[in-house]
């Protein structure tokens, strides 16, 4: 069977500039860390012909389809506290200097008012 289309050169071009677009979102997922590897990604060009009755002419609709894999989750912990105004702060968690201690401290007078119990705090004040 002869070629009936040259597929480069189908609708202008539109063709290939549909596929080499949707493969180019698909590689980028792909190389993406942020990414599991391990999900299949899927590129699908879909080509819609709707014809009259007299089947002379045939309008082709041109789409591309992409399954990407989602971002990966990224998890956290945050302290959650009030300020000295009623207001509410936070602050992340897991980014602290191994050994590092916590402290609940009155904003008003510099006073500890609580401690994870791991040093001494009596007479402690915080100086702003």
């Amino acid at each position: 069977m002869n070629n009936m289309i040259n597929l480069e050169k189908f609708a202008g071009g539109a063709l290939t500039e549909k596929f080499n677009l949707a493969l180019k979102d698909v590689l980028e997922n792909i190389a993406d860390p942020n990414t599991d590897h391990k999900i299949k990604r899927k590129l699908t060009l879909e080509l819609t012909f709707v014809t009259e009755e007299d089947r002379e002419l045939s309008m082709v609709d041109i789409s591309t389809k992409t399954k990407l894999a989602p971002a990966k989750s990224v998890a956290t912990k945050i302290i959650i506290d009030r300020d000295g105004n009623g207001g509410i702060v936070a602050s992340e968690y897991n980014n602290q200097i191994k050994g590092q201690q916590y402290m609940k401290v009155d904003e008003s007078t510099g006073e500890i008012l609580q401690d994870d119990g791991g040093v001494d705090t009596k007479g402690i004040k915080l100086i702003k």
